[in-house]
C-alpha cells in the first residue's frame, strides 16, 4: 500500500473521521495509479485544514515519485468537494508526468537501438567482406529485441484479424530470416544508408509472403469476435523462448492512450487478459492506419518515418494517428465501469 502522512489542522473529531475515510479511498487510488513505480519511493503526503472565518474546507496533496513532486489543492465549503477537486487535480498532474516519461521511453529505446546498430555497421562490413557469416548473424541478433517486439506483435494482429493461423509463425524465426537476408543483401542496404529501416521493411514482407501464401492454401480470414474469449487461441504465438531476443510484451491502456485517464476500467481482468482486450479493439482497425498509431506509440517512430514505411505522407499518418487515438479512448469509454462509477459505488458505501 501507498506510504502516507496526514496533518489535520482545525478539524473537528467528526470531520476528522470522515476526511480519514476520504484519505484512505485517496491512497487506494493512487497506489493503484503508481503501481510501476519502486513502493520505497513514493509517498503521499496529505494536509486537511479547516477555515472558520471561510467555513470551508482545504486539502494540500503532494505525491513523491522518484525525481518529481507532485502537488495539488482543493478548497470549498464542502469537505468532499475540496478532496475532489485536490484529487482530480493531482491526478492530471499525475497524467502529465507518466504521458512524459512513457514518451520519453518508447523515444530513448528507440533511439538506443539505432545508435546500436549504427555502432555496429563497421563490424557487421568486416564480418561480411570476410564472409563470417555467423560472426556477423551472432553480432547483429542482440541488437534486434525492438524488430522482435514489432514482429511478435504484427503476427499476434494478423491471428486475430484471421490472416495467419494460430502458431503457424514464430517472430523469432521471422527475424533470423530478416538477419539472414541482410547478411545476403548487405552491400546494397548500407548503400541505401537506413539498416534499421530496411530490416523493419523486411519483416513486413516476411509476415506478408505467410499470409499470402497461406490464403493461396484456402485459409479464409475469420475477423475477431467481440466475444473472442481474452485466453483464446489466436492469442498464443509460436515462439522459441530460448531465443537471444525473446521478449513478450503486456500491453495497458497508458501504454496506448499515453495523454488520458490512466485508471484501468477492467478491475477484474489479469495484466495477460488485459493487454489481449486491447490488442483485440486495434486488430479491428484498418491494417495501415492500426500500424502507423502502434509503431508512433509503442515503438517510438515519427510521424515522417512511418510515412516512409508506409509510402504514404507524413500528413496522412498524422491524421491516422490521431483518428486511432479517438477510437481508442471511445472504445475505453465503453469497455467497462468508468473510474467515476467506481468512485461513486465506493462513496455509497462509505455514506
Amino acid at each position: 500500500m501507498l506510504r502516507h502522512q496526514v496533518i489535520f489542522r482545525d478539524i473537528s473529531p467528526a470531520d476528522r473521521k470522515i476526511a480519514e475515510a476520504y484519505i484512505q479511498r485517496l491512497v487506494e487510488r493512487f497506489d493503484r495509479l503508481t503501481k510501476n513505480f519502486d513502493e520505497d519511493a513514493k509517498i503521499l503526503r496529505v494536509v486537511v485544514e479547516g477555515f472558520e472565518k471561510k467555513k470551508s474546507f482545504y486539502v494540500q496533496l503532494n505525491l513523491s515519485l522518484p525525481g518529481v513532486t507532485l502537488a495539488a489543492r482543493g478548497e470549498h465549503k464542502q469537505m468532499k468537494a475540496a478532496f475532489k477537486i485536490a484529487r482530480e487535480r493531482l491526478e492530471k498532474e499525475l497524467r502529465k508526468h507518466l504521458s512524459e516519461l512513457r514518451g520519453e521511453h518508447v523515444y530513448k529505446r528507440k533511439q538506443r537501438y539505432v545508435k546500436e546498430i549504427t555502432r555496429a555497421l563497421p563490424d557487421l562490413a568486416v564480418d561480411k567482406s570476410a564472409n563470417l557469416k555467423e560472426r556477423f548473424m551472432d553480432r547483429l541478433r542482440p541488437l534486434l529485441r525492438h524488430l522482435y517486439r514489432l514482429a511478435r506483435r504484427e503476427i499476434l494482429f494478423f491471428q486475430l484479424t484471421g490472416d495467419l493461423p494460430p502458431g503457424y509463425l514464430d517472430p523469432g524465426d521471422v527475424v533470423d530470416e530478416a538477419v539472414l537476408w541482410a547478411y545476403d543483401h548487405y552491400d546494397e542496404i548500407v548503400g541505401t544508408g537506413d539498416l534499421s529501416f530496411a530490416l523493419h521493411h523486411k519483416i513486413m514482407d516476411i509476415i506478408h509472403r505467410e499470409i499470402k501464401k497461406v490464403r493461396e492454401q484456402g485459409h479464409k480470414a475469420i475477423p475477431v469476435e467481440d466475444t473472442l474469449p481474452l485466453d483464446d487461441i489466436r492469442y498464443k504465438l509460436k515462439e522459441d523462448i530460448e531465443n537471444p531476443f525473446f521478449e513478450t510484451e503486456i500491453l495497458s491502456w497508458e501504454d496506448v492512450l499515453p495523454a488520458e485517464e490512466v485508471v484501468e476500467p477492467e478491475e477484474f481482468l489479469s495484466a495477460e487478459e488485459l493487454s489481449n482486450l486491447i490488442m483485440r479493439e486495434m486488430s479491428r482497425l484498418p491494417e495501415e492506419k492500426r500500424q502507423a498509431f502502434v509503431w508512433h506509440v509503442l515503438d517510438g517512430y515519427s510521424p515522417i518515418e512511418i510515412a516512409k514505411l508506409q509510402g504514404r505522407t507524413e500528413e496522412e499518418v498524422e491524421k491516422d494517428i490521431q483518428e486511432v487515438r479517438r477510437y481508442i479512448t471511445e472504445k475505453w469509454k465503453l469497455l467497462g465501469p468508468k473510474p467515476k462509477d467506481i468512485e461513486e459505488e465506493t462513496e455509497k458505501k462509505l455514506d
